[in-house]
């Protein structure tokens, strides 16, 4: 496990979301104040606040932006590279998806919870982006 993994995981551990835990284990590295990062990113959390696109997903497209942002057609093919790794690791890149529930319906949040989703399947998607980060050369 990276550095970047560990420190994914930590952030996702002490109750920051998937997209925060994402791009704070990066940011430093591309010169973005952590706490800014943060709080940047917190709206990314569970699909964007409608189960769609993974906040992990979302923070680490963040991060590859801070590396290649100023060239558009290199971020994008960095981009859909980094979904396609991501997809081998997870089956999908959509929050509804990966959890099996929308976790923005009455049924599905409880299901979440009773199930502890978040404590797993999200810390596996945090994970996962995290080291799919490093494997890429982020």
């Amino acid at each position: 496990m990276t550095d970047e993994t560990k420190e994914a995981s930590k952030l996702f551990g002490e109750g920051r979301y998937c997209s925060q835990a994402v791009l704070g284990a990066f940011c430093e590295k591309y010169g973005l104040d952590k706490d800014v990062a943060l709080r940047i990113s917190c709206g990314l959390n569970s699909g964007s606040r409608c189960a769609e696109i993974c906040g992990a997903v979302s923070g680490a497209i963040l991060v590859i932006g801070m590396k290649y942002g100023d060239s558009s057609d290199i971020c994008n093919s960095k981009t859909e590279e980094f979904i396609e790794h991501f997809k081998e690791k997870n089956g999908e890149i959509v929050c509804r998806s990966i959890m099996g529930c929308d976790i923005f319906t009455p049924e599905g949040r409880a299901k979440a919870m009773n199930e502890d989703l978040f404590g797993t399947l999200c810390a596996k998607a945090v994970s996962n982006a995290a080291e799919t980060l490093k494997e890429l050369g982020y």
